[in-house]
């Protein structure tokens, strides 16, 4: 994508358009889009993801933009209820782009995350495909 997460106006825009705007930057499918736009996450898979599970609760999903990190374009997720913060976000990596964006290191031990899946028919190459994007994230 030509701008990356460089996307004037992009609050601007309606709905349909940033989704797609986010399709091809993130390179989702149909599936992904319905996941973003579901209203709830269900019960049955929170029961899943944590113990004591007695429902969910929703915010707005969105997208910090402008974020430049370690020379790779990011739109950031935010799940809140207040617009101000991702706003503040936005402008705050469009001020930084310039000179480079953000750079992020860590020492080690590096942490170690947990991913859930569900729903998987093909597990080998579901595993195949996170390691590739860890591998390309983090090298």
């Amino acid at each position: 994508m030509k701008n990356g997460s460089a996307i004037s106006g992009f609050h601007k825009l309606g709905i349909d358009r940033r989704l797609k705007i986010v399709k091809r930057f993130a390179k989702l499918d149909e599936r992904d889009l319905k996941l973003l736009k579901s209203n709830a996450l269900p019960l049955k898979t929170a029961d899943m993801m944590v113990e004591n599970v007695v429902g969910t609760t929703q915010l707005p999903l969105g997208l910090g933009m402008n974020f430049l990190i370690n020379g790779k374009d990011y739109m950031v997720p935010m799940a809140l209820e207040e617009p101000s913060v991702i706003a503040a976000a936005s402008h705050a990596a469009k001020l930084a782009r310039p000179t480079g964006g953000f750079v992020a290191s860590s020492d080690e031990p590096l942490m170690i995350g947990q991913i859930q899946l569900t729903g998987i028919k093909k597990l080998k190459k579901a595993k195949k495909n996170i390691l590739k994007m860890v591998h390309a994230t983090f090298n």
